[in-house]
């Protein structure tokens, strides 16, 4: 889309070479801005090799480059390109080059939450707890995750956390909590340091480890760039702003782009003080604080729109100023409908009325989409929509492990990991492969009971199928299927006391017949069945189990913890449809795309918006650290 620069833009275009914080509202063309700024500085004589761009997000880092190359193709052919990565990436890099100072080798191996996850939870070993709840050991997990968190992206230690800890005569639950979560992330901080991991956090710590015990190198790596431009900073930690503090500072042309009002990884240590603070962590040269220019003018919504959004933002900030959204020279006025309907099948169907509508009077299917809170919420309109005919498309919202055709293989690996997942076994019994009835699982079931009293522990159903021809009620044809079920699983058995995981996965959806039964799929669903398998494998390739051997047991284990983080990339699923189609995805992963109909369904007190269920008090939440505790004041 072509468009004339606004005198804001121009202005950010313009802008010396000093420290600069723009405020850019949503959808008032912030990547574009930082493009031609940069397309300003090479132009006036600055090299693209001393230019930096730092973003949040691998696909935003990647968007930044592909929207650079696409701008200079020229310096792109000569091999001179401007260096964007995230901020994480910023910090391995510096460690890949200077990581030795600070006792970080070049190969060093950077582990996510899952195989985190793993090590906190080994860590739990068979210790007695006070104030802990061994009942649930997720939890505490998830605890102890949160507070590694805290530590890590506040340039904390655990011994430093420990000894701020105060008297605990009257004795402090909060605190007394928070020692044994202490306990927790010392043993996975000795077992990274065992193992030669570390995790993202680490990352960014031994960075600003290296440049504030090795002044020299951080000057060597100031000196490199002539400017450095900051994308989404309100999503930055603190840790992530002193390394860039310790750096870029005292004056240096570093420009910070970013809404505070968008900060949405807040559940990653995230803080939008981060942007609030710029002004001071990176003021001029001369001491003043940094100047601030306003991106306000919103090209993506009409002006109803607007006005909501503007009403919503001055509710949050309260008696804070803040900039109000413009709309664009082409804005229309715009509309919002809404529904109130008695259940969640007459709200779906309500949706697919309107879309339907939508659609007739003119909007294709593409710039449609429903944006749901929650990936619960998908699956009722969906099946609206499919029931009225309407091309759809669910976006990457997680649900690998779901679909039928990476489902029944998990199934089948759990079983031959433990014989005993009655689970695993039913829904392999029930599924295509088999097709038997729950009064054929009632029978087994019966026999189960009968047998109970004969060995401690107790028969499984696997066991009631060894001896299928003694089992009262089933059909000749169920034997029959039993029996074919059992010399499958007998033979799958076999191999996996000595096959790989990935060859074990491989020949279980050749028995399965996988490939076979995709094939006989229409080509879409078909496609989309094949993408599902081969991204679970490729799952399976590229795990490496960070101790001990790669058994089927721990990589089961690792899908587990991945399946407690929050939306892994990992899992998200694929889907291929036919053409046209209203998307459907969740609101987290909308942001910055477009189009011209958006419905919202489930918009319910505690629903949309969210209602937080807990706040990260650290007076109350021991997995919280202490305010006082968090590095450099806002």
């Amino acid at each position: 889309m072509s468009f004339q620069l606004t005198p804001e833009q121009h202005n950010i275009v313009d802008a010396p070479l000093v420290p600069l914080r723009v405020s850019a509202g949503a959808g008032t063309g912030k990547t574009t801005t930082i493009v031609l700024r940069l397309k300003a500085l090479i132009s006036g004589g600055i090299a693209p090799e001393v230019a930096l761009g730092i973003t949040f997000t691998n696909k935003a880092a990647g968007e930044l480059g592909n929207r650079l190359r696409a701008e200079f193709p020229d310096l792109t052919a000569d091999g001179r390109e401007i260096q964007v990565t995230t901020y994480h990436g910023f910090a391995y890099h510096l460690l890949q080059e200077f990581g030795a100072l600070v006792g970080v080798e070049r190969d060093m191996v950077v582990i996510g939450p899952a195989h985190q996850r793993q090590l906190l939870e080994e860590g739990l070993g068979s210790d007695t707890y006070e104030y802990l709840d061994l009942t649930y050991p997720k939890g505490i997990v998830d605890r102890a995750f949160t507070l590694a968190g805290q530590v890590g992206d506040n340039l904390m230690d655990v011994e430093s956390v420990r000894n701020a800890a105060p008297s605990l005569e009257p004795r402090d639950d909060v605190w007394a909590t928070r020692l044994e979560l202490l306990t927790l992330v010392d043993r996975y901080a000795a077992a990274k340091e065992r193992l030669g991991v570390v995790d993202y956090a680490d990352l960014v710590g031994r960075a600003h480890r290296l440049v504030t015990e090795h002044p020299a190198i951080a000057q060597r790596i100031r000196d490199r760039y002539r400017v450095v431009l900051l994308d989404e900073y309100q999503d930055t930690d603190p840790a992530q702003r002193e390394l860039l503090r310790a750096i870029f500072s005292e004056g240096f042309p570093i420009t910070a782009v970013g809404d505070s009002d968008q900060t949405i990884y807040e559940w990653r240590g995230a803080s939008r003080l981060n942007f609030d603070g710029f002004v001071r962590h990176f003021a001029q040269d001369d001491g003043s604080d940094a100047a601030t220019l306003p991106l306000t003018l919103n090209r993506r919504s009409d002006r109803v729109i607007l006005d909501l959004a503007n009403r919503i933002r001055a509710h949050l900030h309260g008696n804070e100023s803040f900039e109000p959204l413009r709309p664009g020279p082409d804005a229309e006025a715009g509309t919002i409908e809404t529904g109130w309907l008695g259940t969640r099948d007459e709200e779906a169907d309500w949706i697919a009325e309107q879309i339907g509508r939508v659609h007739e009077d003119g909007t294709p299917w593409t710039e449609i989409a429903v944006l749901v809170r929650k990936n619960r919420h998908i699956g009722p309109v969906r099946e609206a929509l499919l029931t009225a005919g309407i091309p759809n498309e669910v976006a990457s919202v997680g649900g690998l492990l779901e679909v039928p055709e990476v489902s029944e293989l998990l199934a089948w690996l759990r079983l031959l990991e433990d014989p005993g997942d009655t689970t695993s076994l039913a829904r392999i019994l029930l599924g295509s492969g088999y097709r038997l009835g729950l009064g054929d699982l009632a029978a087994l079931s019966g026999w189960v009971k009968r047998h109970s009293h004969t060995a401690e522990p107790g028969p499984a159903f696997i066991d009631a199928i060894e001896d299928a021809t003694n089992v009262e009620g089933l059909a000749p044809v169920v034997r029959a299927r039993l029996a074919g079920f059992q010399r499958r699983y007998r033979s799958l058995l076999v191999e996996a006391q000595s096959a790989s995981v990935p060859d074990l996965c491989r020949s279980t959806l050749a028995a399965m017949h996988a490939w076979t039964e995709i094939d006989s799929m229409e080509d879409h669903a078909g496609l989309s069945a094949r993408l599902n398998l081969y991204r679970f494998l490729d799952l399976v390739e590229s795990w490496v189990p960070i101790g001990g051997r790669a058994s089927l047991g721990s990589f089961l284990r690792h899908l587990r913890l991945l399946s407690d983080e929050s939306a892994p990339r990992e899992l998200d699923a694929v889907a291929i449809s036919r053409g046209p189609a209203v998307a459907i995805l969740t609101v987290h992963r909308a942001k910055g795309l477009e189009w011209d109909t958006v419905v919202i369904p489930s918009v319910v007190e505690g629903g949309f918006p969210s209602q937080s269920t807990s706040y990260a008090n650290p007076v109350d939440k021991a997995e919280y650290l202490p305010y006082d505790l968090r590095p450099v004041s806002y």
